[in-house]
């Protein structure tokens, strides 16, 4: 730091410096080949379609944070890469009556200040979710295409009740996240297959946390995440919503722990039988990161925090 200090600012007339305070250029097509690999990019999404209905094996890119990853650090090689970080289709964010839609090459960091605190589970996310240099170009397309089970955002997604608005040279349709994941870094998207957008449907459940377990409290991977999306009336959990992530091998909705829940009064009886419910969710396994009665031990309490949190709130 020291250092970085001592070299000390620009000058006014440094042409790296005035650069910096002009627009970015626009994006143009891209051909790059080499040998007989390719780095390819399309002006439109229909063309990008066509595409990739040519190319099926071809490896798309939006941010790279994981393909990059992969590149860097396992010397891994794509005979096609599709970069479709800027396209115009895949970069909207629409807030209409009953739902918000988000553009599926947004980075995590264009979501976070166009929404500014409008789906607060989001806004609870964002900054548990890597680094500011990587939410910079992650992109919830790349966290939900990569298909991990311990994606940050599926969690959260889930718990909001969200659909996934898949493309192709064909048409689209729309498919709801909990029927999207079908096995480890598997899912119903099909060859020439992109994800457009985000829905998440409104109105939102006003009781929402979301809770990361990891080794570090920011900038690491996963142990466990726990999203939860309740409607609490009168002191009565009417619907209740949690998404799970690295406690099975896919991102998965407590499905049980939501039964438990919904119809009984909000209190913290309640809360210790749901936990109880909550800690045999999924599959846990033992890995480097934690051990499965660990997980298990997260999830339950995962949900006594929630009651903790929200009980000045929520009458009980």
């Amino acid at each position: 730091r020291d250092a970085a200090f001592a070299v000390g600012a620009p000058a006014d007339e440094d042409p790296l410096a005035r650069r910096r305070e002009q627009a970015p250029p626009a994006p143009v097509a891209t051909e790059y080949t080499r040998d007989d690999t390719a780095f390819l990019r399309r002006d439109t999404l229909a063309e990008t379609l066509r595409l990739l209905r040519e190319r099926p094996d071809a490896v798309v890119v939006a941010g790279s944070t994981d393909w990059g990853v992969e590149v860097n650090i396992r010397a891994r090689r794509a005979d096609c890469v599709v970069a479709v970080d800027r396209l115009p289709e895949l970069r909207e964010l629409r807030v209409e009556e009953d739902h918000i839609e988000i553009g599926a090459a947004l980075t995590l960091t264009e979501i976070e200040r166009r929404l500014d605190g409008t789906v607060p589970l989001l806004a609870e996310l964002f900054p548990q979710f890597a680094s500011r240099l990587i939410r910079n170009g992650a992109t919830l397309g790349g966290n939900l295409g990569t298909g991990s089970p311990i994606g940050d955002s599926p969690p959260v997604l889930l718990a909001l009740e969200a659909s996934l608005l898949l493309a192709d040279a064909d048409g689209e349709r729309e498919v709801p996240l909990a029927e999207y994941f079908t096995g480890y870094r598997q899912s119903v998207r099909r060859p020439g297959e992109l994800i457009r957008a985000v829905r998440v449907p409104l109105p939102l459940s006003p009781v929402t946390a979301f809770h990361k377990i990891a080794k570090r409290r920011f900038d690491d991977i996963s142990s466990v995440a726990v999203a939860f999306a309740l409607d609490v009336e009168e002191g009565v959990v009417r619907k209740a919503r949690i998404g799970l992530g690295g406690v099975a091998a896919t991102p998965v909705r407590a499905l049980a722990t939501e039964a438990a829940l919904e119809g009984r009064p909000w209190s913290a009886q309640t809360a210790e039988d749901a936990a109880r419910v909550l800690r045999g969710e999924g599959t846990p396994m033992d890995d480097h990161r934690a051990s499965s009665l660990y997980r298990s031990a997260m999830l339950g309490q995962s949900l006594l925090k929630l009651y903790a949190q929200t009980t000045e709130a929520v009458p009980s």
